[in-house]
Parts: structure tokens; C-alpha cells; sequence
């Protein structure tokens, strides 16, 4: 089995004090040489070839500290995929912890594609599995500059479980840390030090890897039909059009999360209102409200939400065309219309997104958006909107 190694970074890629990351080139020699040898005795039939030239602009060690990746840049990694798709048999992605949970979430659908009604046009028919650590791999000796293995971090855990989970041929966008396998979209980082960092709490995990790496049963996504798969050529050829498309216009498709705080109100203005307002002035097109509980958003009118500053501040941004998406900053459950604090979202055209993730929603959202213009789609907001409610990976209850 042909294994490629893309590293963008992260603490797993990282030396010294403060932690600063190893240029690509310079990792990939170490693992070769320190790791190698073990995947050998480990797996045997596994090749792994470490991809060095897929660099992010504007990093001198062509690798970037997660916490400054850009949606364009979720775009680079899944077009490097996408063109080198026939050369590997699965795909390893190292990257940092802080924004794994988006990149997690947008890659799922930056590699596939979709009919306007949900149907599935492209899909993943190989492993993609997203690792990283909370320490680094790898030690450099302040003067020699020579590394040795950090054989007790959980970086070199989570990458011989990477290949473990990767040699099942699991054909989705996956997580591997600290034993368990997860769906990229349903992942939410609950640990800014602990070794299992990252939990998925409205999804079970889809293997663990304990004596041996086992898959749970019925929670994988299929592999896909071969007139979908992206081993067909022509198949992959229009996702890799649909995706350069993506790239070329996805800044002009902001989105932002916006969590719900106490702040201060009045009968006719209020902070909350005020924050929304300008977001719109500023270009956004779509605002995830991180609502309280299951799903409640301060209106600036406790006795009728409808003359809330805040309720006014939506509705001006739902007529403006910006798409508003009611999720929970809680971290398990899902959102509904219970408590009168949060019925009145419908009725300023917030949407539903059942128990995804803020980080899901904002990336669904963004690339729906974006994609919505290509000339192979053509969606009109009525159908970007449905699409955006439907499961379309996994990466929501039905």
C-alpha cells in the first residue's frame, strides 16, 4: 500500500523553545530515517513517500502554525490530493491541533461534489487521515542541530496510528488521535494539553487501536459507486475544476462564527445588534450564531423578541442575503425550537443545523457558498440553504 505524507505544520513538526517548525524537507529526512525502519516491521506492504513541496505562501519553512491557516489554504491541501490522487493509496495530513477541527470539516466536501438535490457527483474512495500531537516528534540538539526521536511523545503514537487506520482504506476524511479513530467533520479540540485532545461528542469514533486497529461496524461512509469515485479520471477531472473555482473565489464568501454573551441592551440598540451590523457592513455572508443551550439567542427584548435590537440586527442581515445558521457553543447536542428564546430565529431565516459543529458549519456553509457559483452547479440561495440542512457526509444526524 502506497502511503503520502503531507506535513503543514504543527507542534508534531516542531523544535526548540519556543516551538518553531523543522523545515518540511528536514522532517521527512528524520522520519525516514527514525520511523521507517518500524512501519517496516509494523506493516509490512506499506510504502510511505513524504510529500515535501506542497508549501503555504508567506512561511519560510513552507509549513504554518495551524492557528494562521487560511480557508485558501484548506483549498491547497485538498487541490495537492486531488492532482496526485492516482499516486497514492491513502494520505496522511500532519497539522497543527488549534485549527484541526475546520480543516477536519472542510475537506470532506472540498473533495467531493454534489447535485443540487444532495446526490453525490464525487467522493473520497481512500483514506485521508488528519493527525497531529501535542508534543513535537522529534528533539534537535541546540548545538549540533542533529534530531533524535521524542519516543515517548504522543506524536509518534498518533503517526503509527495514522498508517494503522490509513491501511484499512477508510474512504473519509478521518482523525486519528490517541488511540481512536474520528470522523474529520464531527471533531471538536476539548484538551489544550492532554494526549486524547480532541473527542467527537455527537459521534461515536469509527475505530480504535488497541492490540489491533479494529473499524467499528456500520459507522463508516461506503466507499463509492465507481461512476462517483474519484478513481475514475473524468470524476476527479471536474473536482479538481469545481475546486480551482473554489480556490479562486473563497475569500469572497466570509463566514463567521458570532457566540451569543451577555451584553448590554436597550429598548432601541444593544452591543449584540451593534457587533451583527457591522459584520454585515464588512462583507460577511453567512453568520453561525453560537447560541446558549439548545439553541437560544439573546433577542434584546425578553418579552417580544420580534422589537429586540438584536432580532432587528438579523432580520437586516437576512433580507442583505447573509446566511444565518443557529448552532450551540455547548459541546453535545443538537438545536431545536423548545424555549421561546430561541423559537423566534426561524422567523429572521436562521437555519437549522441540527448537531453539527460550529467548525462544520462554518466550513459547509463557506464552501456551499463559494461552490454555488460554478458553472457545473448554478444554485440559487434556496438550494445552497437546502443543501447546507441536508447530511451530505456524515457530518450531521438525519
Amino acid at each position: 500500500m502506497r502511503l503520502c505524507v503531507i506535513n503543514t505544520g504543527g507542534t508534531i513538526g516542531c523544535t526548540g523553545s519556543p516551538l518553531a517548525p523543522l523545515p518540511a524537507a528536514k522532517f521527512a529526512d528524520a522520519c525516514r530515517s527514525m520511523l521507517d525502519p518500524v512501519i517496516a516491521q509494523q506493516f509490512p506492504g506499506v510504502q510511505i513517500t513524504y510529500r515535501t513541496d506542497l508549501t503555504f505562501p508567506g512561511s519560510r519553512s513552507g509549513t504554518l502554525d495551524s492557528t494562521n491557516l487560511q480557508p485558501a489554504d484548506w483549498c491547497r491541501m485538498a487541490g495537492y490530493i486531488l492532482k496526485h490522487y492516482a499516486e497514492c493509496d491513502g494520505w496522511i495530513v500532519l497539522h497543527g491541533t488549534d485549527t484541526m477541527e475546520f480543516t477536519g470539516a472542510a475537506l470532506p466536501f472540498l473533495l467531493s461534489s454534489f447535485s443540487k438535490d444532495g446526490a453525490v457527483t464525487a467522493a473520497l474512495s481512500k483514506p485521508v487521515i488528519l493527525t497531529g500531537s501535542q508534543l513535537p516528534m522529534f528533539r534537535e540538539d541546540s548545538k549540533t542541530r542533529q534530531l533524535s526521536l521524542n519516543s515517548n511523545s504522543d506524536a509518534v503514537q498518533n503517526f503509527y496510528g495514522a498508517v494503522a487506520a490509513a491501511q484499512t482504506g477508510i474512504p473519509e476524511v478521518c482523525l486519528y488521535f490517541d488511540g481512536r479513530l474520528y470522523r474529520g467533520s464531527r471533531i471538536r479540540k476539548t484538551s489544550t494539553a492532554r494526549p486524547d485532545a480532541f473527542s467527537s461528542p455527537n459521534f461515536p469514533p469509527l475505530g480504535e487501536y488497541g492490540t489491533q486497529f479494529t473499524i467499528a461496524p456500520g459507522r463508516a461512509l461506503p466507499p463509492p459507486a465507481d461512476r462517483v469515485s474519484l478513481d475514475n479520471p473524468s470524476v476527479r477531472n471536474n473536482a479538481i475544476a469545481q475546486l480551482d473555482y473554489i480556490a479562486a473565489h473563497i475569500n469572497n464568501y466570509p463566514v463567521m462564527p458570532f457566540s451569543a454573551f451577555p451584553a448590554w441592551y436597550g429598548a432601541n440598540s444593544g452591543l449584540i445588534a451593534a457587533l451583527i451590523d457591522a459584520c454585515v457592513a464588512q462583507g460577511v455572508k453567512g453568520l453561525i450564531l453560537q447560541s446558549y443551550g439548545a439553541g437560544n439567542f439573546p433577542s434584546g427584548n425578553p418579552d417580544d423578541p420580534a422589537q429586540g435590537a438584536a432580532y432587528q440586527a438579523l432580520a437586516r442581515a437576512n433580507v442583505n442575503g447573509v446566511v444565518i445558521v443557529n448552532c450551540t457553543q455547548v459541546l453535545e447536542g443538537a438545536v431545536g425550537s423548545d424555549y421561546a428564546a430561541g423559537a423566534w430565529l426561524p422567523a429572521v431565516g436562521a437555519l437549522g443545523s441540527a448537531d453539527m459543529t460550529p467548525s462544520a458549519s462554518l466550513a459547509k456553509l463557506m464552501i456551499l457558498l463559494t461552490a454555488a457559483g460554478y458553472s457545473g452547479n448554478q444554485w440559487n440561495a434556496a438550494e445552497v440553504k437546502t443543501l447546507f440542512q441536508r447530511n451530505l457526509l456524515g457530518e450531521m444526524s438525519e
